[in-house]
């Protein structure tokens, strides 16, 4: 087992390494062409996600759901105004709590909260960004994802809590700059939000020079309406009062811990819990990460009914013990 498990992941590990080795000698070669050629492939590359297959456990919990669509309204230069529909999920009822997944996840991924904050008596909203899960496309910029937060929390709205995964936190904190997106409860795991760090991580990559990364940077600029300048994480936070949890792992390997540690820093009202060996995805499906996470957004929630019968009963017990142990 321990054997085939190994196998798999060199196998993995191979095969990416091959991806890259091409990808780079494909953008080396659309730069000998021309610099403008270049700049557009890498431009597609850095907004172009893979979409992954959803495991079982994802598509029980879907299933469980009210299945809906929004249309958005995509405000990005690059689109021109266009729309597109994109799939979204809801389960319970009460105080909304919205779901937000990273790049080239889906809904689903944080799909381990949804009954523990049902059971905690709220509503759970997911849905899948354009190019990711369910919903169609294949190109996404940030400002993309910050219009559908923008569009599904209207429709589903009031939202009393957000909980983001990776670059979907930085979509989040894009909303509330382009659209006014807030929440008073907060939760970001694994945020990626350092946006210029990001972009040059990419660029080390795929090997493009700081003339090519800055040919980038303004490409990107042009077609989603806003600068790396913007995009700076102290203009995006701005003056916030909200509660904000930041929970991030220091063995992720995809996002710095840095990317957590500026935010809590950053955020007037914010907490930082860090971990350990959960990576950027386990850290959304371990058992006391969920827990610190329903617990931060369930403050100002009344109690399901059910929890308070068993709050009642705990109390009358107390009264009734403390008259036995102590009668007139």
């Amino acid at each position: 087992m321990l054997h085939s498990s190994t196998t798999t992941k060199n196998s993995t590990t191979v095969r990416s390494q091959t991806a890259l080795r091409i990808t780079r000698a494909a953008l080396q070669t659309a730069y000998i062409l021309s610099d403008e050629l270049g700049t557009s492939l890498a431009e597609r590359l850095f907004t172009s996600p893979r979409r992954h297959p959803r495991p079982e456990r994802e598509r029980a919990i879907l299933a469980s759901g009210k299945r809906f669509s929004v249309e958005v309204l995509l405000r990005s230069p690059r689109w021109e105004g266009a729309r597109t529909r994109v799939t979204a999920w809801r389960w319970g009822v009460g105080p909304t709590v919205l779901l937000v997944h990273g790049w080239e996840g889906r809904g689903s991924q944080l799909g381990a909260l949804v009954e523990p904050l049902v059971a905690a008596g709220l509503s759970v909203v997911a849905f899948d960004a354009p190019g990711h899960g369910s919903s169609p496309g294949n190109r996404l910029y940030l400002t993309d994802h910050a219009d559908v937060i923008i569009d599904v929390a209207a429709a589903v709205g009031p939202v009393h809590a957000i909980v983001a995964h990776s670059f979907g936190a930085a979509a989040t904190l894009l909303a509330h700059a382009r659209g006014g997106v807030d929440a008073p409860r907060n939760v970001m795991l694994a945020p990626n939000v350092l946006i210029e760090d990001s972009v040059q991580r990419f660029a080390k990559l795929v090997a493009l020079d700081e003339n090519d990364r800055g040919a980038l940077e303004d490409n990107l600029a042009v077609h989603s309406g806003v600068g790396i300048e913007a995009l700076r994480i102290d203009r995006l936070i701005g003056h916030r009062d909200a509660s904000m949890l930041v929970i991030h792992d220091r063995d992720d390997r995809e996002v710095p811990v840095l990317h957590g540690e500026r935010l809590a820093a950053l955020w007037p009202n914010a907490r930082l819990e860090l971990t350990s060996g959960l990576g950027h995805r386990r850290i959304l499906r371990a058992p006391a990460v969920i827990a610190q996470v329903v617990d931060a957004v369930r403050v100002g929630v009344p109690l399901p009914p059910s929890d308070l019968v068993r709050e009642v009963d705990r109390l009358v017990a107390a009264i009734e013990s403390e008259v036995l142990t102590n009668p007139r």
